[in-house]
């Protein structure tokens, strides 16, 4: 069975051979670098750190082939970057452990992570030598903050989910509600925000007299970043009134 190219045109740079480490033995011996970069206090406006191991006081460090990489407690992916070969390695946020070969030629790279958040670590090694490359998968770990039976009346309110103390990453939302109005039209407006008062998540439930039970809103897979705690805010309006269960699934940091 023959191959279907589909339609193309041809690249349009300059084909350059660059030479390449990862199998030369460095003079120093093999050696690595430990890192950690605190997200909250490095980084600067852009989040991103520049790395330069030229002229290293402590060790010789002639090349970078490879990086160990521990990005379990940073809740946001990381990206770091080569720009003599235009290549850049994305590692995912929650990562426990990715060792990986790298293409450069400079002992100089950058580290950035735009969604950093002031919790979260990143941490890794250089390496002058290639190891055998690994990825550990990421860990589905997580806590649950579960608020049975909400009861909201006329006028506005809120319940605390996750305490003011913890900050980290929502992945699952689960909204269910019971609304009742007799006679007339009745609603809820109701808001998931942060200590910070970041949306997370909204809805506006309406009933036109008896009884409803449903769930508003259910997602799963998500990857919301949340700043100090999480509340279930609300405005409701007669006749009636209406309970809430809600189940939010998180991680930290």
């Amino acid at each position: 069975m023959t191959l279907s190219v589909p339609p193309s045109i041809n690249y349009q740079s300059p084909l350059t051979a660059v030479p390449t480490k990862w199998d030369q033995t460095p003079s120093e011996g093999s050696k690595l670098i430990p890192c950690e970069v605190d997200w909250g206090t490095m980084g600067g406006p852009s989040n991103c750190v520049s790395f330069n191991l030229q002229n290293n006081a402590t060790l010789n460090f002639s090349q970078i082939v490879a990086l160990s990489i521990d990005n379990s407690a940073c809740g946001s992916d990381i990206e770091f970057i080569f720009p003599d070969t235009t290549e850049t390695l994305s590692i995912p946020a929650y990562s426990p452990k990715t060792i990986v070969p790298v293409f450069t030629n400079q002992t100089q790279f950058w580290l950035s992570c735009p969604n950093a958040e002031s919790e979260d670590i990143t941490r890794f090694s250089i390496l002058n030598s290639l190891p055998p490359p690994i990825a550990v998968p990421t860990t589905q770990e997580q806590s649950v903050a579960s608020s049975g039976s909400i009861n909201i009346n006329t006028g506005s309110g809120n319940s605390i989910l996750i305490a003011s103390t913890i900050s980290g990453t929502i992945e699952s939302i689960q909204v269910e509600a019971q609304i009742y109005s007799s006679p007339g039209v009745g609603y809820v407006i109701w808001v998931l925000e942060d200590g910070n008062s970041n949306i997370i998540a909204r809805g506006n439930e309406v009933v036109n007299g008896g009884q409803v039970c449903f769930t508003p809103f259910m997602l799963s897979d998500l990857r919301v970043r949340f700043q100090n705690g999480v509340k279930f805010a609300w405005t409701a309006t007669p006749p009636g009134s209406a309970q809430y269960n809600i189940n939010l699934y998180y991680r930290t940091p």
